[in-house]
């Protein structure tokens, strides 16, 4: 640490009281000041702890219980981590134990760095959370002054990371009569399922190429922040969390919605919670949280009513408006019947063809999903200002299917998984460090834990801040101010 501050006053310091004579003379702009400064204190950081990680590599070697249960090995063995400071590089000891035979870098294990960890989990985190919200390229900028992390690499990340972390169960269960669902799935291009060239193709000769990763919106109550005497509401749900994810096939899906009841469960007085309103266009997916929710009921979601609605008059021409209307006072109204015969003369007067079996398809869609049209008039729990399709185009199709990109089937339900995490307030490092500990990779013995104690007790006597106020050029000056403060501040004074 004192050799890195050190050079930083020798050198650094002088580079930049030249550029800013240069700035004074017109040569440089004040920007190339601020991002030279930005680089060289990055550089500072970076060798800061460089020189700390070897100190603490020397200390370990001097051991005595060191000593006693493992040989050196190697000697100055260079580690390149990738941090949000840069590249950090530093040489460490390599050993052999005594009685296994099993060579290990005690330091890696003290600090906790994984066999073949080539990034931090403060860079990782970087790197997923600029990913998770534009792409793989641009996943690496934020590190592009101090490294270069390929598409490749961001994209492993992604692949690597599963959004699953335990939240800790609120103080006080809230209390409340109802709770609302919208659930659908967004249409994402597959690059390939496991492996480049694997997409089959339909009878058409068409690509079979549609990964569809399903999306569960909860929440509790839908307000107008806006006000009540606004003409323009802007409406907002509570207490809202995301689910979010491919799971393929029956199981999975219900593994879905267990997840959701088992949320519920721990965020909610499940006895004094009347019902879970389902709302969606009926898909058997969706339907089945009902069963699994135990208090669900499906509603069926206006968007897919209006969506059929529109299909079935618009070869209609002047009349469309009219026979729209009628349709929808069938459907509020609950009147079947009354729809069945607007549909009969819908279809009397379409030739027969596409717009037929779209009118006809529409009737059937409105009788098959007839339970769910009845439970949005009749029940006063009810709330149905949310769409699925405005949650689906926010959560994922912002960043899945929105502009022409493929995916593989892990990386749609990781980045699907990672978005909904996100989006529901996780950090990316909280979720990085809980993989970690349940890797179990770095669990120490009793003597590496014995060898960290005594190192710890080592550091406790380094005395940084007396050792530079004794050896640090100048640093009494009033213009070296800020480096006396910045030096008390990092050492605790």
């Amino acid at each position: 640490m004192l050799n890195s501050i050190l050079h930083f006053i020798e050198n650094d310091i002088k580079e930049i009281e030249n550029l800013v004579a240069a700035m004074l003379k017109g040569e440089k702009e004040p920007h190339d000041l601020s991002q030279d400064i930005h680089d060289r204190m990055l550089g500072l950081g970076a060798r800061l702890i460089a020189e700390l990680y070897e100190k603490i590599d020397d200390e370990i070697r001097e051991s005595l219980i060191r000593k006693k249960k493992w040989n050196i090995e190697q000697r100055n063995e260079p580690k390149e981590l990738l941090d949000i400071l840069g590249p950090i590089r530093f040489c460490r000891t390599g050993y052999r134990d005594k009685e296994t035979g099993k060579f290990v870098y005690l330091l890696d294990k003290i600090l906790g760095i994984e066999g073949h960890q080539r990034i931090t989990l403060g860079a990782a985190a970087c790197i997923l959370e600029e990913a998770v919200q534009t792409s793989y390229a641009k996943g690496g900028r934020p590190l592009s002054l101090m490294g270069q992390v390929s598409k490749q690499t961001v994209k492993r990340l992604v692949h690597d990371t599963e959004a699953q972390l335990p939240v800790a169960p609120p103080s006080e269960k809230k209390r409340l009569e109802y709770l609302h669902i919208v659930a659908d799935e967004d249409h994402v291009a597959a690059q390939f399922w496991s492996q480049k060239g694997d997409l089959g193709k339909d009878s058409r000769g068409n690509k079979i190429n549609t990964i569809m990763p399903k999306l569960i919106c909860l929440y509790e109550d839908v307000i107008d922040e806006a006000g009540e005497t606004s003409k323009s509401p802007r409406h907002k749900l509570t207490g809202k969390h995301y689910f979010c994810g491919t799971y393929k096939g029956q199981e999975a899906n219900r593994r879905l919605w267990e997840e959701v009841r088992d949320y519920i469960d721990t965020h909610y007085d499940t006895e004094y919670l009347k019902c879970v309103y389902i709302a969606g266009d009926g898909a058997g997916w969706i339907r089945a949280g009902c069963e699994v929710l135990g208090k669900g009921r499906f509603v069926l979601d206006k968007f897919h009513m209006m969506k059929y609605v529109n299909v079935s008059v618009s070869h209609l021409l002047d009349s469309a408006e009219e026979v729209k209307g009628e349709i929808w006072e069938c459907l509020n109204g609950r009147h079947k019947k009354r729809l069945q015969e607007v549909y009969a003369e819908i279809l009397k007067v379409t030739e027969e063809g596409r717009k037929y079996t779209e009118a006809e398809g529409a009737l059937g869609y409105f009788l098959n999903q007839w339970d769910g049209i009845q439970i949005r008039t009749e029940e006063a729990g009810a709330n149905w200002e949310c769409c699925a399709e405005g949650q689906v185009s926010h959560v994922l199709s912002a960043r899945l299917s929105s502009r022409p990109m493929g995916w593989s089937e892990q990386g749609c339900d990781r980045m699907s998984g990672l978005r909904a995490y996100t989006k529901n307030g996780g950090k990316i490092i909280d979720l990085l460090a809980y993989q970690k500990e349940r890797r179990k990779e770095n669990q120490l013995s009793e003597e590496e834990l014995e060898v960290k104690k005594k190192v710890c007790e080592k550091q406790a006597g380094w005395r940084y801040q007396e050792r530079l106020q004794g050896r640090v050029p100048g640093l009494e000056q009033h213009s070296l101010k800020w480096m006396r403060v910045w030096i008390n501040q990092e050492l605790g004074a």
